[in-house]
């Protein structure tokens, strides 16, 4: 079952899809936010599949909704669908955002179902190329998904990686490895460097706190210090 967000302002297109919905045998949830600002904010609670963008929206457009989900990791390959009435608007969309495709209003629920199925249906091929962090130790080969990753943490020559499996926190000591060279290895935008000894991953940020440079990751107890050399690493996220 996949988590759509739609966020559109008008009641009645959003009925209609709604309705729309229908003709995918209710395989899916379907949440729907009314202003730019509020699917943020849900979106920030909740793990989405897909998103549908109405281009009009009363605080913002929803091109601009869309440059945001993508400056965050956990959405930069997540597919979107722009709904607009004015034809001409997809070029942009295409070019900064990487939507997946476009409705132009009205379309038909034909046009609806098959163009949601195929976003899905590519977000899940996307998913089975998760990133992967390798790292070896003497005759070992430790390889961890880069979602498993909560934070990597340094102690001189010595790292531990906290990691999440099955439900559980695992705290791997590893050698040989600073943080600028693991940081290099998990690639752009996977894991953010936020102190010294530290690097964090993103997609599990529920809090900051800038007065007393601390944050708090899902599934950890501890909270982590931020450097105020890196600060700026940790713009895209507020409190």
């Amino acid at each position: 079952m996949a988590q759509i967000l739609l966020v559109e302002d008008d009641t009645a297109a959003s009925g209609l899809i709604q309705q729309y919905m229908g003709a995918l045998y209710g395989e899916h949830q379907l949440a729907i936010c009314s202003t730019a600002a509020a699917a943020l904010n849900w979106l920030n609670e909740h793990p989405v599949d897909l998103f549908i963008l109405d281009i009009q929206l009363p605080d913002y457009r929803g091109t601009e909704l869309g440059k945001q989900i993508r400056a965050m990791p956990r959405y930069r390959f997540t597919p979107i669908l722009f709904t607009t009435e004015l034809a001409g608007e997809e070029l942009g969309a295409y070019r900064e955002i990487k939507c997946y495709d476009f409705l132009v209003k009205p379309f038909t629920q034909e046009q609806f179902t098959n163009a949601v199925s195929a976003a899905l249906d590519m977000g899940r091929q996307m998913r089975k190329t998760v990133p992967v962090l390798r790292i070896e130790q003497k005759q070992f080969l430790f390889e961890y998904g880069l979602e498993q990753i909560l934070y990597i943490e340094s102690f001189g020559k010595k790292a531990v990686i906290h990691s999440m499996s099955q439900g559980k926190e695992l705290n791997d000591q590893i050698s040989g490895y600073s943080l600028v060279r693991l940081l290099e290895m998990a690639g752009p935008g996977n894991l953010v460097q936020c102190h010294k000894s530290f690097l964090i991953n993103p997609i599990y940020i529920t809090k900051i706190d800038k007065s007393s440079k601390t944050l708090w990751l899902k599934h950890c107890k501890d909270t982590i210090p931020i450097g105020e050399k890196y600060q700026h690493n940790l713009k895209e996220r507020t409190t």
